[in-house]
Order: C-alpha cells, then sequence, then structure tokens
C-alpha cells in the first residue's frame, strides 16, 4: 500500500509541476527568447503586458475631380440646351451650346456655367432667369430671388447639376 500512496504523490508533484510551466515551457515570469532553441529562457521585460498603441495608418483623404456644367438658351424660340459632367468650363460651355443647337436652336447663348454644383432656370410673366449654385436648392433660391425682383409667377423652369466626382 506505501508504494501505491508513494507513486500516486509523486505523480501528483509531478502534474503540479508541469501545470506550473508556461506553454512555452519556461517557467513562470520568464519567456523564450526568439532566435534560439526551446529551452532557451529570459525574464519577462517590465512593459510585455502593456498594450501597444495601434501601428494602424489612417486612409489618406478622399480626391474629388472637379466637373462642370452649363446652360444655354435660344430665347425667342424657347430652347435650352445643357451640359454636366464636363471636365473644363470650356468643354461645358461647348456642349450647351451644341445641345441648344441640336434642338433647333438657332441664336444659342450661354447662360451659365458652374463647377461641382446646379444651374437653375426660372420662368416668370416678364422674362427668365438662370443662376447657379452648390446644390439644386441653392440654384433655384438665388434665380427665385432674382425673378422675384423684376417678375411675378416665377417658377422653375428647368434644372441640372454636375457634382464633383470622388477619384480615390
Amino acid at each position: 500500500m506505501k508504494p501505491l500512496v508513494f507513486a500516486s504523490l509523486q505523480l501528483g508533484l509531478l502534474m503540479f509541476h508541469s501545470s506550473a510551466l508556461a506553454e512555452s515551457g519556461c517557467p513562470r515570469g520568464m519567456i523564450p527568447y526568439s532566435g534560439t532553441n526551446i529551452n532557451s529562457c529570459g525574464p519577462i521585460p517590465p512593459d510585455y503586458y502593456q498594450q501597444q498603441p495601434s501601428q494602424a495608418s489612417t486612409p489618406p483623404p478622399p480626391r474629388w475631380e472637379s466637373r462642370w456644367g452649363g446652360i444655354a438658351t435660344d430665347a425667342p424660340k424657347g430652347i435650352i440646351g445643357s451640359s454636366r459632367n464636363a471636365l473644363t468650363e470650356s468643354d461645358a460651355k461647348a456642349r450647351a451650346i451644341a445641345d441648344c443647337k441640336s434642338k433647333s436652336g438657332a441664336n444659342c447663348t450661354l447662360k451659365s456655367t458652374f463647377p461641382n454644383g446646379c444651374g437653375a432656370l426660372l420662368v416668370g410673366d416678364d422674362g427668365f432667369n438662370v443662376n447657379a449654385g452648390a446644390t439644386e436648392e441653392i440654384a433655384i433660391q438665388k434665380a427665385m430671388d432674382v425673378c422675384k425682383a423684376s417678375s411675378t409667377g416665377c417658377r422653375v423652369y428647368f434644372t441640372t447639376c454636375s457634382p464633383a466626382v470622388r477619384a480615390q
């Protein structure tokens, strides 16, 4: 019976001793040194368990490309030509006039160009007004203010927008 108790005690001590070792095979308070064999252990540095700040890089800010729009009219015939998403102001002008002429406009004239925004054409009892703004609502409000100062019966007749395009 004594040999069985003695063997059980030895087995228990062996299990206790192995559980006191870290998974790496190093005793408590030690860590394995990298680049050496598994039996090389050293003391844990004081800052080992402190959280390291994340070194994640922040993405670059978005890059936007401008887009131009334009409005041209042949007022006597009531024809409207427009352009949107043009890369340059001169392209927006040319495309708005070309659009007006393609609708049988003979005396097409450019009324407005706008970058990264909207244009609005309002008509009233005594004429029309074209204006531009950062949004459709702003363009309409600007044109409405001008129209109401010189006419009655002002109403929105045409709007177009040409917002900037995200390139990155």
